[in-house]
């Protein structure tokens, strides 16, 4: 019976849950599952379909975080500063980033940032929990040294990041399309192959210097956890950033820069197993979740809600102006995860007595009472109903991008796209190219009422060139002249070059019977398009 209390007292759930959650076993299996058949795996599960795991494991591991800050009284005391003055804070960010691009812009720049910092973090944390679990005593130097071996990848993915000319951040979020910008700090890029050589070369120092220092500490059996998961750290960070910068091995899809964001998915999947499997013992052994199952449905819920908020209520129909694609979701990932980030580096801080009793060494017999939150009646339904309400729409959103989307668009199956993007609109998903492309092929048909009315809709949802230049063909054609020179007016706003754009209005100018301004127009085509002799032609009839 001692051997066996000894036994449990080394791992939180038993040898098979903590080396496949905790230290990264079931992301390894994936990483080289990715490697050997990337190609049929994203074929099977691809890039839209991957929001049903990460609706599975991620958003609850968010929810994890609120129920430990908000779920009890004397928490909510303990952190009163975070949860309620934090949150306000971030609340507040997020709504004037709704409307500014530049305060937006600047807090996805702090998420995306900050996001391998977070992964980081909590790798290290886990490590440790296990030297600590298994006796093994180590030295202040050797601390040093092991904090060390998280901290400098980190370092790598953030040069890499804000290096001049990079083309991808390290976090679950694209930019793709997006109204907000990652900022960058602009390192040149001979100064950034530098400092990545230096780098590498720290991590590689602290690396022997740390293995130096635990092996003569403990056995390989007692190392063993600590060792997978710093392992784990280098493949989740200092592989992919070295094999990129120099080109190996890019065919393979974790390290293929064109499949940068599918590949990272599964990285943060798998920190989110990471956090539940850490944050489930913690619940149980404190009496919050003696039960595993209803304590996952519960952060899932909570999670949800947390996302349900700013995605729900912030979309361009209802109180937000940007469509979900066009950067509404990023920010919402920006401010969900800074405010994660935020409560998550405060919660787990192994300093806390209370949580150092729990996670580095074995709970003595008998529970913790019971700390079920109190939580009024409305408050507990109404963030049930939202985070029910964002689950199903997320998945529907999901199986419409994929099938009704992304499939039905190789061959276009026009029918199809319309009804998805009808879908779409309902659940606050509406998509300023899908409507943009539905227009101009309602304008080939002939269908100018159509064309016009899904031109408009993707102006609405976001303001582009091309979209003001064929909502102004579409005008044209229907004689809508002062309309059409309207549309072109905003189409040079955003692009003052636009050759197509002035070429047009020329054309609504002659019509007008204003050859003035129909010859300015042209001239200034011109003079950007000196090669197009259509347009010279044209100027000499005038």
């Amino acid at each position: 019976m001692v051997a066996t209390s000894a036994a449990r007292g080394r791992w939180l759930f038993g040898p098979g849950p903590d080396l496949l959650l905790g230290c990264g076993g079931a992301y390894v299996l994936v990483f080289l599952a990715l490697a050997a058949a990337g190609d049929v795996i994203e074929v099977a599960l691809p890039l839209g379909l991957l929001a049903f795991p990460i609706l599975a494991f991620s958003i609850p591991h968010y929810g994890a975080t609120l129920l430990r800050v908000y779920g009890r009284g004397d928490d909510r005391g303990a952190y009163r500063s975070l949860s309620l003055w934090t949150t306000l804070a971030i609340c507040a960010w997020f709504l004037a980033g709704v409307f500014d691009t530049a305060l937006g812009s600047a807090l996805v720049t702090l998420y995306l940032t900050w996001s391998p910092w977070h992964y980081s973090g909590q790798n290290y944390g886990i490590a440790r929990l296990f030297l600590h679990r298994r006796g093994v005593a180590v030295t202040l130097a050797s601390k040093r040294w092991l904090k060390a071996t998280f901290s400098l990848p980190f370092a790598l993915v953030f040069v890499a990041a804000h290096t001049q000319d990079a083309h991808a951040t390290y976090a679950p979020g694209s930019l793709a399309g997006a109204s907000y910008r990652f900022l960058r700090l602009g390192i040149p890029t001979p100064l950034a192959a530098d400092l990545l050589v230096v780098l590498l070369a720290a991590y590689g120092l602290a690396l022997v210097a740390s293995l130096r220092g635990l092996r003569r500490a403990g056995s390989l059996g007692a190392l063993a956890p600590a060792l997978a998961v710093i392992a784990l750290q280098a493949l989740w960070f200092c592989v992919p950033v070295l094999f990129r910068a120099i080109g190996w091995l890019d065919s393979l899809l974790p390290f293929d820069p064109a499949r940068f964001e599918y590949a990272f998915l599964w990285i943060a999947i798998g920190h989110a197993l990471q956090y539940l499997w850490l944050s489930s013992y913690y619940a149980r052994q404190t009496g919050a979740a003696p039960r595993r199952a209803p304590y996952l449905m519960k952060c899932l819920l909570v999670g949800a809600a947390a996302w349900g908020v700013p995605i729900l209520f912030f979309g361009p129909d209802l109180l937000g102006v940007r469509a979900f694609d066009a950067g509404h979701a990023l920010l919402a990932a920006a401010a969900v995860n800074v405010h994660h980030f935020i409560l998550d580096g405060a919660i787990w801080k192994l300093r806390d007595g209370r949580i150092a009793r729990i996670l580095l060494r074995p709970r003595a017999e008998g529970a913790a009472p019971p700390l079920a939150p109190r939580v009024a009646g409305f408050a507990r339904g109404a963030i049930v109903a939202v985070g029910l309400v964002y689950l199903a729409t997320s998945a529907v959103a999901a199986f419409e991008g994929e099938y009704g989307v992304r499939r039905a668009g190789d061959p276009p199956d026009f029918a199809r796209l319309r009804l998805a993007a009808e879908r779409l609109r309902w659940l606050g998903r509406d998509d300023p190219s899908l409507r943009y492309n539905l227009g101009m092929h309602a304008l080939r048909d002939g269908d100018l009422d159509t064309a016009r009315r899904d031109l408009k809709r993707s102006l609405a949802l976001q303001e582009s060139h091309h979209g003001w230049l064929a909502l102004g063909v579409v005008e044209q054609r229907r004689g809508a002249w002062h309309d059409a020179l309207a549309a072109y007016a905003s189409a040079l706003s955003l692009d003052p070059e636009s050759v197509p754009a002035l070429s047009r209005e020329a054309q609504v100018w002659l019509r007008l019977g204003d050859r003035d301004r129909a010859r300015a127009a042209l001239e200034r085509a011109i003079a950007l398009a000196p090669e197009r002799l259509d347009l010279k032609r044209r100027l000499l009839g005038l």
